[in-house]
């Protein structure tokens, strides 16, 4: 049989040899991933080869050992760096999404068993594999649910217009390489885009590693960022000795979030003496039903809806008055020289409340004295170094839920996760990526490893869960999360015009809330109208107020619509306080929609709601809100274009 399997190697061997095309194909379509990953050059044909020829024959020359508790793998002879071959593959023995690991453990046959040996984790009653009653299977699922965080490792993929996030398990030998500060092996997972499938690459980076020689990895894959590197290694803090003095940030961020992630520099708009004698305000100023504005917009449902004779919608923005586009907009300053009579729905820098970490900039911002704001980002670094009990707390207002950016500021929320760990507080969190929304590639967890290497897959943030939200009583179901949607139309920057839309939305969940199996979509989250397989609960907002005066007697949603509105006027107020790059620039040719998700939650002794600012959403899905009030778009584009808004159902928060 052995012979037999290497002639049938060395038959396949020399078939590809016959077209190095195939190699040159390679190459071309994964060179920059090798780069990349740091593999040298004299491995790449055989990394080549041994994918083609499915050889996983690390078993050559290692071995797995163990003392009955822990585990390591050893080499069995020497592995010499200079030798092409001495590149090894790596299985991925579970190949799953982040929120599909319990269905994935109840569903796939012998998976769970399978991970159970791999982690450690044995059944509850500890006779192995001889319990697997319904109850003891379910109590082993949710402990490997937990620990298989620590061993799991992360890879990104394109698909369609979104990244994807890929999470796997490598087999018993990759799983069992053990940490070392002076690695003598590194790993890296490869991606065939032909195969479409992922292995791990691992090659030596000594010399020569010699026969008989526990065989390492650096867990933290070559960080060298202190504090970075500790974040790392907090998830295995039970083994490891974890030095917290490195859970800081940089005296000066090494990184300007402001740019980064092709966050393109915008040119600004010329600044103009008074508005009202630029251009585009006359323009506007001189529409009637006889002249209306010209509106071209690429949003089918906007154009539906504007029914209102003040306006016309074109096919070309060129024929514009008004551009609505759903494309990020940057060239503000050739827009005036080149458009000086048209305006366009989006302002300059408009970013720093629409992406997610820097909204957290601006939020802090607030705690900030007017005179210190131009030094808030220096005052903000200092209070995160702070080594007060509170200070997470003390640096974000009261209506913006303790967060963190996961790219900078990863060791400090480590800090504060071990922090209340300690304290015995809850620590569950939501993690969401900077610029995505309607929930996706958003979790919820309680398991430090597992926000640790989703926060290496792409740029996110962490935020505290609410974990005591005001619900909904659904007579079918009980008491559910809700959101609220409001509309906010920004007029004007210099000085602050903010109005909001009198109908909000509300969206809600279809479980009855706890404080437990966040993997439940439909028990966390509410977004349910892009799946079909999910209900969408409707209800308007009259009968909503209805509804939960019912059910809060005590409370007064005048009171709490004053606070959202409060809660508003300061987020932006904050935003529009600094200058570009970190905020929102005057532009008389700008006006924009958005849509501010928030939740209410409880003080601590449920006396009082305090609203929770969720997001910020520019271009925002209004299908709904045209379809249950067809005005919609009229009204919002009156607000923003006219100077009279009688009669218009909107308010002006600022």
């Amino acid at each position: 049989n052995y012979n037999t399997t290497n002639l049938l190697h060395l038959l396949r061997t020399i078939m590809i040899g016959r077209d190095a095309h195939e190699y040159q194909d390679f190459l071309t379509l994964h060179k920059a991933q090798l780069v990349h990953a740091g593999i040298p050059e004299r491995y790449y044909r055989t990394v080549f080869e041994k994918i083609e020829l499915e050889k996983y024959d690390s078993g050559d020359c290692m071995m797995m050992l163990t003392d009955g508790e822990n585990w390591q793998v050893q080499s069995t002879s020497t592995i010499d760096s200079s030798d092409a071959n001495t590149i090894f593959l790596v299985d991925h023995c579970w190949t799953f999404h982040a929120e599909q690991v319990k269905k994935a453990l109840r569903s796939i046959p012998g998976l769970a068993q399978r991970m159970s040996s791999l982690t450690g984790v044995g059944y509850p009653d500890g006779d192995g594999y001889e319990s697997e009653e319904e109850t003891g299977l379910e109590e082993l699922i949710e402990k490997l649910s937990e620990k298989i965080w620590e061993l799991a490792e992360t890879y990104t993929i394109q698909k369609d217009t979104e990244k994807l996030t890929v999470c796997y398990m490598m087999d018993e030998l990759g799983s069992r390489i053990q940490h070392s500060e002076t690695p003598n092996m590194k790993m890296a997972p490869f991606f065939h885009i032909t195969k479409q499938f992922a292995v791990t690459l691992m090659w030596p980076i000594e010399d020569e590693i010699a026969s008989e020689t526990v065989i390492t990895r650096d867990i933290t894959l070559g960080e060298s960022d202190p504090g970075k590197r500790s974040a790392r290694l907090a998830i295995f803090r039970d083994h490891i000795d974890l030095d917290r003095d490195n859970l800081r940030m940089e005296e000066v961020e090494k990184l300007n979030p402001y740019k980064l992630y092709g966050r393109k520099d915008q040119t600004l708009p010329e600044e103009v003496r008074c508005d009202s004698e630029h251009p585009a305000f006359l323009r506007m100023k001189a529409a009637s039903p006889s002249d209306p504005i010209k509106v071209f917009t690429d949003l089918k449902f906007m154009a539906d809806s504007l029914s209102d004779p003040l306006f016309k919608v074109v096919n070309s923005d060129k024929d514009a008055d008004f551009i609505s586009t759903s494309s990020n907009f940057d060239k503000f300053k050739e827009f005036y020289e080149q458009r000086p009579t048209k305006i366009i729905n989006q302002f300059p820098n408009e970013n720093v409340v629409c992406c997610k970490d820097l909204l957290l900039k601006v939020a802090r911002r607030c705690k900030i004295d007017d005179q210190d704001r131009e030094r808030s980002d220096e005052l903000i670094i200092a209070r995160l170094n702070s080594p007060s009990k509170s200070w997470a707390e003390d640096m974000h207002p009261q209506w913006c839920p303790v967060g963190f950016d996961l790219v900078n500021e990863l060791p400090v929320f480590v800090r504060n996760f071990l922090e209340r760990e300690e304290a015995g507080l809850d620590n569950s969190w939501i993690i969401k990526p900077w610029n995505l929304s309607r929930g996706r590639g958003t979790y919820v967890t309680s398991n430090l490893a597992m926000i640790v290497k989703l926060a290496y897959t792409s740029p996110k943030v962490v935020q505290k869960y609410i974990e005591n939200p005001v619900l909904f009583f659904r007579g079918d179901i009980g008491r559910v999360k809700f959101d609220i949607r409001y509309v906010v139309l920004l007029k004007s920057v210099e000085p602050l015009k903010l109005y909001k839309y009198n109908v909000f939305w509300l969206r809600f969940a279809n479980q009855a809330f706890a404080l437990d199996e966040f993997d439940e979509y439909e028990k966390h989250f509410t977004v349910m109208n892009y799946n079909d397989a999910t209900e969408l609960k409707q209800i308007g907002d009259v009968e909503f107020l209805e509804m939960f005066e019912q059910q809060y007697p005590d409370q007064s949603w005048t009171e709490i619509d004053q606070k959202l509105c409060s809660m508003i006027k300061e987020c932006f107020e904050s935003a529009v306080s600094l200058p570009p790059p970190r905020g929102i620039a005057h532009s008389a040719q700008s006006r924009a929609i958005y849509a501010l998700d928030m939740m209410l939650k409880w003080n601590g002794d449920k006396t009082e709601i305090v609203p929770q600012l969720l997001e910020v959403n520019f271009n925002p899905d209004n299908q709904r809100a045209c379809q249950y009030h067809p005005e919609f778009y009229n009204h919002c584009l009156k607000t923003l274009l006219c100077e009279d808004v009688s009669g218009i159902p909107v308010t002006e928060i600022s």
